[in-house]
């Protein structure tokens, strides 16, 4: 696995900056270039690190794999436009569905760093798994607004910059509200932990 890191990480930042690669590669490449492009790329991380019988990394995957057979077929800039909608639905779907189970996606991030995650902590995470589930359900539905009704360049400033401002101005807000809530809750529960 460690010798694979570097292209994993090198993936992972191909795919953030779709919307930029969309965008300047559309003056080198034809569109069914760029999908075929993309969807090579996303079945190399799914060969690298995904899991076969895991129907949540399948049904995105799959979803995805779509687009860009489509957009290739067709030749089309325009549904090229739909990946940044679909990845942040499939997300929303990932951490919505997740409170389903045993363990919420949170959970299971946390639980690797500390296996004593109290129910007061496990509560905190739920209602943290569900802020981000309808963060990235509205930033599916600008994407899409962006993708379908303003231009090109415009729909490649907000899902290749601004989206991704948005999720760090989110993650700070929830940094700080937790290190206040974890005083607060120290405050009134001297012996207890979060």
């Amino acid at each position: 696995m460690r010798s694979t890191a570097p292209l994993i990480g090198l993936i992972a930042l191909v795919t953030a900056l779709y919307p930029l690669a969309v965008y300047f590669g559309l003056a080198y490449f034809q569109p069914a270039s760029l999908a075929l492009m993309l969807l090579g790329i996303l079945v190399l991380r799914f060969v690298l690190i995904g899991d076969t019988t895991n129907l949540a990394q399948a049904i995105p995957m799959a979803l995805i794999g779509g687009l860009c057979l489509v957009a290739a077929w067709f030749q089309s800039e325009k549904l090229l436009r739909y990946y940044p909608v679909l990845m942040n639905l499939c997300f929303a779907g990932l951490f919505w569905f997740s409170l389903k189970g045993d363990k919420t996606l949170i959970e299971r991030f946390a639980s690797v760093f500390d296996k004593k995650l109290t129910q007061h902590a496990l509560h905190y995470m739920r209602g943290l798994t569900k802020a981000w589930a309808a963060l990235l359900l509205v930033n599916a539905l600008v994407s899409l607004y962006s993708a379908c009704c303003v231009s090109f360049k415009l729909w490649a400033i907000y899902n290749g910059l601004i989206a991704y401002l948005v999720f760090a101005v989110f993650t700070l807000f929830e940094l700080c509200y937790r290190h206040n809530y974890k005083k607060r809750h120290q405050q009134r529960n001297p012996d207890s932990e979060l």
